[in-house]
């Protein structure tokens, strides 16, 4: 009995030595996952990021090579006809507003080849409504239907559907194929909404709010610049200025429906309702196409009276307007959207009946009459995306307009 008491500490040490070991084992196996967990994200994130770079310099590569191309076709004389209705796209452009691929050289191709100058929005929308001339923004243009309702607002007279490229806005509205697909709207103090021309098309261009029972869309601003790169996110109310009265809110039961402008939310409650929901934006570039999600398609599916299909877009570059304004069409599984492609406005371009205006600029506050209401709100949407540090400048860059000529008599009178 004595040799076994002399014999149990020895027992319980080895046992104490062979428990610290197995834990050391343990712990150093643990140690050894998390280090192979961490060099295997460093690996993938260092592989997405050379493919990142490789991206962006092969980008660069092609522009120069587009430009030196450019060049050379500039320094030959071009013909005296047009003998093709095909046309080239130029290389992006880094300053203005980013929109697009725009047809080179002297001759315009013809509206029905599906492409055009800014001077195909001068001549086409011309009958709907007024060209005006402003400081900021240069030519803009707004509908007669804005210029007899100061109630209307863009993005509401049409519906929603969505599609590959996400939400996608079909208008009914004669001059929905250019204004809610091209371009940025605003609304001036004493005039009302306008629109800016641009020249990259997109399913809609719209910042989006959802919460609760709600969802809704803004109009962007002109000086919402699209980059490949960044895209416009969450932070586009914060970043842009968008208060509470440039949004259409829906109940999101409603969202589906035919005539969804017949569903908007008077707008004295857009203070409460954007309260009560976040801004969802998401714009982004894939394959050169611009895709316009926010609200996930799953949600409002599911909370929807009306069933919401998912819709293949194809867009037109060959749009025949004859004498008819050309319109979305929904064939089975299939909208045909009408998309020419638009040049960069020239100093050549010019509407032909304007009249000038002044540009204060209405972001949507100043209607708000609970003032601590919208100081609230405001801080709200601050705090709900912070920008990023490659966002696009806020500035916009004015499009070169053409020397205005002499005024007359009758441009006199109708100047403001």
């Amino acid at each position: 009995m004595k040799k076994f008491f002399l014999f149990l500490p020895a027992v319980l040490a080895l046992t104490l030595v062979c428990s610290c070991q197995k834990q050391q084992t343990e712990a150093e196996r643990n140690a050894e996952l998390e280090r192979q967990v961490q060099e295997r994200l460093a690996a993938e994130h260092q592989t997405a990021e050379q493919q990142r770079l490789a991206q962006t310099q092969a980008e660069l590569d092609q522009r120069l090579k587009d430009l030196e191309s450019q060049g050379a076709n500039a320094a030959t004389p071009a013909p005296a006809v047009a003998t093709s209705t095909e046309t080239e796209i130029e290389p992006e452009r880094e300053q203005g507003p980013r929109s697009g691929r725009a047809p080179r050289g002297d001759v315009e191709p013809d509206d029905a080849s599906g492409g055009g100058s800014y001077s195909m929005f001068y001549t086409r929308l011309d009958p709907q409504g007024s060209w005006l001339e402003t400081s900021n923004y240069g030519y803009v243009w707004q509908p007669r239907v804005a210029q007899e309702s100061r109630g209307w607002r863009p993005y509401t007279n049409g519906r929603w559907v969505y599609t590959d490229a996400g939400w996608t806005w079909i208008s009914e509205e004669p001059f929905g194929w250019a204004t809610y697909h091209y371009g940025r709207w605003t609304r001036l103090r004493g005039v009302g909404w306008i629109w800016v021309p641009g020249e990259e098309w997109a399913p809609a261009w719209v910042s989006w709010r959802r919460g609760g029972d709600y969802v809704g869309w803004a109009p962007l601003p002109p000086e919402a610049r699209f980059e490949h790169g960044s895209g416009i996110h969450a932070w586009a109310d914060n970043y842009y200025d968008i208060g509470p009265d440039q949004y259409a809110f829906v109940s999101t039961n409603d969202f589906g429906n035919e005539r969804i402008d017949r569903s908007i939310v008077s707008s004295d409650r857009n203070v409460t309702i954007v309260d009560q929901t976040t801004n969802v934006t998401n714009i982004t570039y894939s394959n050169t196409t611009i895709v316009n999600q926010g609200p996930t398609f799953d949600d409002i599916r599911s909370h929807s009276r009306r069933p919401i299909e998912r819709l293949r877009l194809q867009r037109q570059v060959s749009v025949d307007f004859g004498s008819n304004d050309p319109h979305a069409v929904v064939r089975g599984e299939v909208v045909e959207m009408p998309a020419p492609v638009i040049a960069r406005a020239r100093a050549v371009d010019r509407p032909r009946n304007m009249r000038q205006t002044q540009a204060v600029v209405d972001h949507g506050w100043e209607n708000i009459t609970d003032r601590q209401a919208a100081d609230r709100v405001r801080v709200k949407m601050k705090g709900e995306a912070t920008p990023p540090p490659n966002a696009p400048s806020r500035t916009f860059v004015k499009p070169v307009q053409a020397e205005a000529t002499a005024p007359t008599p009758a441009s006199r009178a109708t100047a403001t």
